[in-house]
């Protein structure tokens, strides 16, 4: 998640601007200003680190695929978004390190906050499409077989993005350097007025959490309770029904189940505390302490995803112990001739698996 709205920021983060009767004004400020200078900066340097890495894993090993299944396609641009969250991170974070200072130019500002909102409803959006394609894969699979093609799967993404993008045009449009009244420059949106403030909150909040929450609870909902009723259905007659989806399309399921539930675990706090902001004119520690806990789940996201993918899915673990093994072998074998590799080629058996056909019948299977 991107720095806090210019109007929050100044009110609810800055010590200036709040007191606290529990503890003595000086201290309150110096644990702030510490939290937000040095605490709140190296950990979400942590996180953007390790996402970083982690998400250009996830998108070498899925790109370099022979073949690209559908939801390879979702969890490529959900990766995606994650690498641009963790790319913009570090400016975000040299802001609160200078303690809200800005130095990159007013242009770099506009660019960085008008990304940082479109990923976030990207990512909503994505995951509500993710949470429907689960739910057709598992619950009806052959139906809608035309529309769930790869191809029209990239074109779903692409809209994604464009609607994404054109939402959050009204951070295009008040992103902006900033100077406060104390001489603060600060990469901020210039709402101009409490009122505008509150409307852009809650537009916020409601495109980028509680719109898309819906469907990806309902999908859910009635996937969890078709699996129950198939579940019921054979124990009573005794035996496996065939009818239900693979294993492998149950483990997919799982996964972007668990991507939802730390999708939804992490921003939901912000959001709902992006809301309660509002009426909040003296925060107190306790609430700078939720606020910053809040700021640190949001970032987190980005970089779990890249690490359930590789823990959960057992298909793509598979797909980058192939790809790490085959690399080791190139960079092991001794330098032949042509015609003692092309000899060397020949004695051996064709292989009669492609890649796709090996992972369809090992009889490797993951602890998932």
């Amino acid at each position: 998640m991107g720095e806090a709205d210019p109007a929050i920021l100044n009110c609810t983060l800055s010590p200036n601007s709040s007191w606290n009767d529990d503890v003595d004004s000086d201290e309150y400020s110096r644990i702030v200003e510490v939290t937000e200078t040095t605490i709140l900066p190296a950990f979400v340097g942590f996180l953007c680190s390790t996402g970083l890495v982690g998400n250009i894993l996830v998108l070498v090993t899925v790109l370099r695929s022979p073949k690209k299944t559908i939801p390879d396609v979702y969890m490529c641009n959900l990766a995606g978004a994650d690498l641009v969250h963790v790319t913009v991170m570090p400016f975000l974070i040299h802001q609160w390190a200078r303690g809200g200072h800005w130095v990159f130019g007013n242009t770099l500002c506009t660019i960085i906050s008008s990304l940082d909102n479109c990923n976030q409803v990207a990512c909503a959006i994505i995951m509500s499409a993710m949470s429907l394609d689960r739910y057709l894969a598992l619950v009806h699979p052959f139906r809608l077989m035309s529309l769930r093609t790869r191809s029209k799967t990239i074109w779903i993404n692409l809209c994604v993005w464009a609607v994404s993008g054109v939402l959050a045009l009204p951070a295009w449009i008040h992103s902006e350097v900033i100077r406060f009244p104390d001489g603060l420059e600060s990469c901020s949106l210039n709402l101009g007025s409490r009122r505008a403030l509150l409307r852009y909150t809650i537009y916020q909040t409601m495109v980028a959490f509680f719109l898309p929450l819906p469907p990806i609870l309902l999908c859910y909902i009635l996937i969890l309770r078709y699996t129950w009723s198939m579940y019921q259905r054979n124990n009573k007659a005794h035996q496996y029904n065939t009818s239900i989806p693979r294993e492998r399309v149950v483990r997919l399921t799982k996964t972007v189940l668990v991507l939802v539930s730390v999708f939804l675990a992490s921003v939901g706090p912000y959001h709902v505390l992006q809301l309660v902001n509002l009426s909040v004119r003296r925060p107190s520690l306790a609430y700078h302490t939720c606020y910053y806990l809040s700021v640190c789940l949001s970032y987190a996201a980005s970089s779990v995803n890249p690490f359930i993918y590789i823990l959960l899915s057992g298909h793509f673990r598979l797909r980058l112990c192939l790809r790490t093994e085959r690399r080791n072998t190139l960079n092991t074998a001794p330098a032949q001739p042509n015609g003692a590799r092309a000899g060397a080629m020949s004695d051996q058996p064709p292989r009669k698996l492609s890649t796709e056909q090996f992972l369809a019948h090992s009889t490797i299977r993951s602890s998932f």
